[in-house]
């Protein structure tokens, strides 16, 4: 294991605990990806570049996962190192993806939208004082029937 594959494995190892914390989880990070999952259409309009946060998450532990497995990472970059440390930042400032969607979640809460008083309820509906045309089809209806029985009757 090279030196770079051993702080990223020491560095995934700190922000999985972290994340289980979070949690209250054994999946860590995976739990972590799951609920950014969870909320992708929320996080997708109010997290800047949340698709490729949740990608890099991804890639993370998969590189992660590579070196576990003793397979090594041989895509592994100094830059993933560093996003990795970024991420682990955001976490304990709580400026992470699912951070900044539960802050705005709270926020909405104590800030509901407010009712538009231009809409009217159903009382103040006046009704339209002309005659339903179904009620018209049905009067000719029923005097067209009569008509008949009574054209009838009279043969």
């Amino acid at each position: 294991m090279t030196n770079l594959e051993m702080e990223f494995f020491e560095e995934f190892k700190s922000v999985d605990n972290i994340c289980k914390d979070i949690f209250q989880s054994q999946q860590g990070v995976t739990e972590y990806i799951n609920q950014m999952e969870e909320n992708d259409f929320r996080g997708s309009r109010s997290v800047p570049n949340w698709n490729e946060k949740y990608r890099m998450l991804k890639h993370l532990r998969w590189l992660r996962n590579q070196i576990a497995h003793d397979s090594g990472a041989p895509e592994l970059i100094e830059r993933d190192l560093l996003e990795l440390q970024n991420f682990h930042k955001q976490l304990l400032k709580q400026n992470d993806p699912l951070a900044i969607i539960s802050k705005a979640m709270r926020e909405s809460r104590k800030n509901p939208p407010k009712m538009r008083v231009e809409y009217s309820s159903f009382d103040d509906y006046e009704e339209d004082e002309s005659v339903n045309p179904l009620t018209i089809a049905f009067i000719i209806t029923i005097a067209a029937l009569l008509g008949f029985v009574f054209w009838k009757l009279l043969l």
